[in-house]
């Protein structure tokens, strides 16, 4: 069934079901949001958008982390797994939020401490904290791939 979304990014479009994912606690300073759609933009982009379904204008642009770092590992506690009905880290599918400066997209970066994890059978969702120390807040994305900034 398709449902009808409006976003900044994108204007009106239409969704399929499949593409919504729920976040019981929402995310990090966004609580109050808890529906979410994956948005791709096309099939070639390494970059998928995270668009709420009650907010037009709250949209993060995510990637995934092996796309540009090497054995990213999230430091995230069992507990936290079971709270997605996942067994393990491999059964969700990881990303990170990136920010992109207006200024010079180049210098894009990716907050490995916060990834957002999604259960692909239930499709539930959660943003954690990394408490691998080694995970920076604003890792570069281009410019010798797994190169990190630390913030």
């Amino acid at each position: 069934m398709a449902i009808q979304l409006i976003s900044k990014p994108f204007g009106k479009i239409e969704i399929s079901e499949k593409q919504l994912i729920y976040f019981p606690v929402g995310l990090l300073g966004f609580e109050t949001y808890n529906q979410f759609a994956l948005i791709e933009e096309n099939a070639e982009s390494p970059f998928k958008w995270l668009q709420s379904t009650d907010e037009p204008g709250l949209a993060f642009i995510l990637i995934q982390p092996e796309l540009f770092i090497v054995d990213y590992k999230p430091a995230v506690s069992e507990s936290e797994l079971e709270e997605l009905e996942l067994d393990t880290l491999g059964d969700g599918v990881v990303f990170v939020i990136v920010t992109i400066p207006h200024d010079d997209p180049m210098k894009m970066t990716a907050n490995l401490q916060g990834p957002v994890i999604i259960n692909p059978k239930n499709s539930a969702g959660r943003q954690l904290i990394s408490r691998n120390e080694n995970h920076s807040v604003r890792a570069r994305i281009i410019e010798g791939s797994a190169q990190m900034e630390k913030v």
